[in-house]
């Protein structure tokens, strides 16, 4: 376990730049990290990385100084175990919708006296050799970050409650699964998502915790920095994807 200078830089509302992951490449990670992005986001939900897959790609993170965030499959305390026993500095956390699922999570994410996450000496603790397994659970509840995503209604209308929980140290906007919540699939223009993202914006912003989405092509960091969001995240295949027609193009 080691200083978390993305959560110092969310306590302080800095901006943080991320970049999501959704395959097993570790020089992708390594890229990001020299390139100086403050956090990659491993995406263990939309991608067949398993936990084995993903402690490969924290060790690539932890090579090149980027800190590296997990979101999970789901939120069940089990299957966040098995992410930040092998070394997470983070969970992100998808399809939480009210103030009893994130505490429930945040609660396996944490150890005692925050929560109840299984303790062993495994990867994450360093294998119980650097340090005794009770300076370790003190260090880690301190230094772990946990991000929930807000990406439907329900969880929209209970914004508020869950900006409000404790341990939690900022939340995104997941903008294409809230969109379908909406109705409007993949319409992200549409007024009744731009409703809810207007008010994603202003819950946070009154909350004082760390609020960001995902940047998507044809939007700027500039824009979403006025609004006063923080975590603003980028898609490693987005960024391929654009060079690589920036310069197919240039053949015709």
């Amino acid at each position: 376990m080691y200083k978390n200078l993305l959560k110092e830089k969310l306590r302080r509302r800095e901006a943080v730049a991320g970049c999501m992951i959704q395959g097993f490449h570790p020089a992708l990670i390594e890229i990001c990290g020299l390139a100086g992005f403050d956090f990659v986001f491993i995406d263990a939900e939309h991608s067949a990385l398993t936990p084995s897959h993903c402690e490969e790609l924290v060790r690539a993170a932890e090579v090149r100084h980027t800190i590296p965030l997990i979101r999970v499959p789901n939120a069940e305390p089990d299957t966040i175990l098995r992410f930040m026993d092998i070394g997470a500095m983070g969970i992100i956390l998808p399809g939480v919708s009210t103030k009893e699922e994130t505490e429930k999570a945040i609660r396996a994410i944490k150890y005692y006296p925050q929560g109840n996450r299984g303790l062993n000496a495994v990867r994450a603790s360093d294998y119980g050799m650097t340090k005794p397994l009770s300076e370790y659970v003190m260090d880690a509840n301190k230094e772990t970050v946990v991000i929930a995503i807000i990406e439907n209604t329900i969880a929209i209308e209970n914004l508020a409650e869950i900006l409000a929980v404790d341990g939690l140290d900022g939340v995104i906007l997941g903008t294409s699964d809230l969109s379908q919540s909406l109705g409007v699939p993949g319409q992200g223009q549409h007024p009744s998502v731009q409703q809810a993202y207007h008010r994603f914006v202003n819950e946070g912003l009154k909350s004082g915790k760390a609020i960001g989405t995902v940047v998507r092509p044809g939007e700027t960091v500039k824009e979403y920095l006025d609004a006063g969001l923080a975590i603003l995240i980028t898609s490693a295949y987005s960024l391929f994807g654009k060079e690589a027609k920036r310069f197919v193009g240039e053949f015709k």
